[in-house]
């Protein structure tokens, strides 16, 4: 066994990823399989933009994703080197990841991704081939090599005729001769120990028809055209053995066996060209690959996952892919003391929700992925979740064309329509049955309030108990309600009051006591909104609004004061940046969700990763992006907190991850109060969180002389202490003592902080 750290370390053309296990855990799906290899008595399967190994036979499975460094991106194929123990990861975008499984490195080449002279549709990666301490690298545009005596990059060669780039599906070497599968120009091929083979010229053609694949098989070469026709190459021509119903996405030979994917079956061959295989008695199947070893067959399906059973088809499938939710492209997330929902539906910036998909829904609960397939739902664009707070086992769901659905201890309880409740379809659809029910929040009684585009009755009360619904008529303050799509995208509620954003009229606010509506719109000299696409709307533990637009960010300092002045505005955050320079806070900035955390610190999420803001704003705490953090894009969907934990979930559109934050929600009682880490050691460099705290707690830190170093009033149900003596000095190596007391002088607690330095 060769490997190849120190070389690895010497490469210019790669990067060395980071490893975020410390602090993040990845929550991908693997459901949606695009390839698979295997080696070293693991398979190896890609989903989407991670990877996990599956260990035969004990039926572990480690994952393999942008927690342990891979680039995120989607993933096309893979190959595993046995003798240098190194799994080759190529993307769509043109990346390569090299994952050592033993040390868990991983390094990143750039370099196709960064070739100025391919055009980035051009770059794909869509097959390794290995030969001779060569890795024969099948794109877009050609083939490259990678040197594995030290993982470098070779020659690259454009074989199309006249030099033109050419799209090759797989490559191989048969009897000394290259074969590539080309897209447009049948089989191209070459004398592998050709000192020519950069000059296009050295290149010739087996036919004109496009080829999905081309294989080595024992002293065989095996190729599948791109409408289905397996050959073997006998006598200098290609001769058809077998030609496929089923569109064929995959072929691949190992020592024993030729295997050919279709969309709903797996056809294996023997040595002899014989088809000894066909497995097909797999439902809704929609393969991509497969693999076989021994008697056991491993196939790769878009939405079931690593499916595996035997040769013939005849032992029950097995399900291998590590739990998970059910999809990566997260829309909305709801999070209530460790019961997390995600949900997969969509609208476009112009809130058009078609084409329609039907995408189920996941909960997560107790380290579980429960999932709801839509086959049971059978609602869809699922764009919001709501958990009731008073019964976290009940959640309700809108759907932007179906109604709204209720799902109890993980069952579907109802699913709302025109047929069984006194919901009513829009006016102006062409679609009879269209219910469009966007964004939703339960007030503090459990009633639910959700929203409703196309129709003058859009603002929606469900009272427990109930199935139908108290309408409420917003065309005194939305004129064109019913007849534009003017979706709302945002609901949240205090004391009576709802205030939800808009399409193009900014922020909305209903007084549910006094029957009122009052509205912040417009630029400077209205409502100074950077615009009236309001994306997202929180209220603070200050009872200050936060408005997240398309182009930026505004706080409400006084939301009421929109139902008495109709000239009221917003305000923008001024900053100061490193040159001292005045500016507004995240101007131009497309704002998807804020969130607000125990310390009354914000979360925001934007098209350019998330900002984590101090109270006021004017401190930027974190900022996590693609460069820095796991993020495997910069796109984020939605934000949620649990409180008990500090856990941030992030979703985005490409997977969901969650951020093991430190500050927590109030607590009812100070039964709980901790202060960590404990002891303080001399090589940390962070703040001491104490959390556990009620609302309004007074936290006094003194020495143990009694001398008084920290004092704070909690805003949530944690603080952070920098261990220095009122901001001045760090404090000495001791005993501190943290002595907390309640709001209303009902409660104490004292705890103890180690501070060694």
């Amino acid at each position: 066994m060769r490997f190849l750290y120190i070389i690895l370390l010497l490469i210019g053309c790669s990067v060395s990823a980071q490893n975020f296990e410390d602090n993040w855990t990845g929550l991908f799906s693997y459901n949606q399989i695009s390839a698979v290899t295997r080696g070293n008595g693991l398979v190896f399967a890609a989903a989407q933009n991670s990877v996990f190994s599956y260990e035969r036979p004990t039926g572990q499975t480690t994952k393999i994703s942008s927690i342990q460094g891979l680039s995120g991106e989607n993933i096309s194929t893979l190959y595993y080197v046995e003798d240098y123990n190194l799994l080759f990861i190529g993307y769509e975008n043109g990346l390569i990841d090299v994952y050592n499984p033993t040390d868990k490195s991983v390094f990143t080449f750039i370099d196709i991704l960064e070739k100025q002279t391919i055009t980035p549709p051009e770059k794909q990666i869509n097959h390794f081939f290995e030969y001779q301490n060569k890795l024969l690298v099948s794109t877009d545009f050609g083939v490259s090599e990678i040197n594995l005596d030290n993982i470098e990059f070779g020659d690259t060669f454009i074989i199309g005729t006249g030099g033109q780039k050419l799209k090759v599906n797989q490559s191989t070497v048969f009897n000394g001769t290259i074969y590539a599968a080309t897209e447009s120009q049948g089989l191209r091929f070459a004398p592998v120990d050709s000192d020519e083979l950069v000059d296009f010229a050295t290149w010739q053609s087996i036919g004109n028809s496009s080829y999905l694949g081309v294989v080595t098989y024992v002293n065989s070469l095996f190729a599948v055209t791109s409408n289905g026709l397996l050959q073997e190459f006998q006598s200098g021509n290609l001769s058809g053995i077998q030609q496929f119903q089923q569109p064929v996405r995959d072929i691949q030979a190992t020592e024993d066996f030729l295997t050919v994917t279709k969309q709903s079956s797996v056809s294996v061959f023997n040595p002899s060209g014989d088809a000894i295989g066909d497995i097909n008695n797999i439902d809704d199947a929609n393969f991509t690959c497969s693999l076989v070893i021994g008697d056991q067959v491993y196939i790769g399906d878009r939405k079931q996952g690593l499916l595996n059973t035997n040769l013939f088809g005849t032992s029950p499938v097995q399900l291998l892919s590590p739990n998970g939710p059910l999809r990566n492209d997260v829309f909305a997330l709801d999070n209530i003391g460790g019961n997390l929902w995600s949900v997969y539906g969509q609208y476009d910036l112009f809130l058009n929700p078609y084409s329609l998909n039907e995408r189920g829904i996941s909960h997560y609960q107790g380290e579980k992925w429960i999932n709801i397939p839509y086959e049971e739902i059978q609602a869809r664009n699922i764009v919001d979740v709501s958990i009731n707070p008073m019964l976290p086992n009940q959640a309700y769901f809108s759907s932007f064309f179906d109604g709204v659905v209720e799902v109890l201890d993980n069952e579907v309880m109802n699913v709302l329509d025109k047929s069984n409740s006194n919901l009513t379809s829009t006016e102006v659809a062409a679609d009879p049955n269209d219910i469009r029910i966007g964004a939703s929040a339960f007030d503090r009684e459990g009633n639910l309030w959700l929203t409703q585009a196309f129709t003058d009755e859009a603002l929606l009360r469900l009272t427990p108990g109930s199935a139908n619904f108290e309408k409420i008529n917003i065309t005194d303050i939305v004129p064109q309600a019913g007849t534009q799509n003017n979706g709302f995208v945002d609901v949240v509620i205090n004391n009576g009051t709802i205030y939800f954003g808009t399409y193009e009229d900014g922020v909305v606010g209903y007084d549910d006591r006094q029957n009122s509506f009052g509205k912040v719109k417009g630029d400077e000299g209205a409502g100074n909104l950077p615009d009236d696409y309001v994306r997202s709307v929180v209220l603070d533990n200050s009872g200050q609004l936060w408005i997240g637009t398309v182009q930026g960010l505004r706080v409400l300092f006084g939301p009421s004061q929109m139902f008495d002045d109709p000239n009221v505005s917003a305000n923008e955050i001024i900053i100061l940046d490193d040159d001292g320079v005045a500016q507004e806070l995240l101007s131009n900035i497309n704002i998807s969700d804020i969130e607000v955390d125990g310390n009354n610190n914000k979360w925001i999420g934007t098209g350019a990763g998330v900002f984590y803001l101090s109270e006021n704003g004017q401190e930027t705490l974190e900022r996590f992006t693609t460069e820095n953090s796991p993020l495997p894009t910069d796109v984020i969907s939605d934000i949620a907190i649990d409180d008990e934990s500090g856990t941030v979930y992030i979703g985005t559109t490409k997977g969901l991850l969650a951020y093991r934050g430190s500050v927590t929600g109030a607590q009812e009682n100070l039964e709980n109060v901790r202060a960590f880490p404990n002891p303080v050691r001399p090589n940390y460099t962070g703040p001491v969180t104490i959390d556990g705290l009620m609302e309004d707690a007074n936290v006094k830190i003194t020495d143990v002389t009694g001398n008084l170093v920290y004092e704070e009033f909690s805003q949530g149900g944690s603080i952070q202490w920098d261990t220095t003596a009122f901001g001045k000095h760090k404090v000495a190596s001791g005993v501190y003592f943290v002595l907390v007391t309640s709001d209303d002088a009902a409660e104490t607690k004292v705890a103890k902080i180690m501070v060694i330095r």
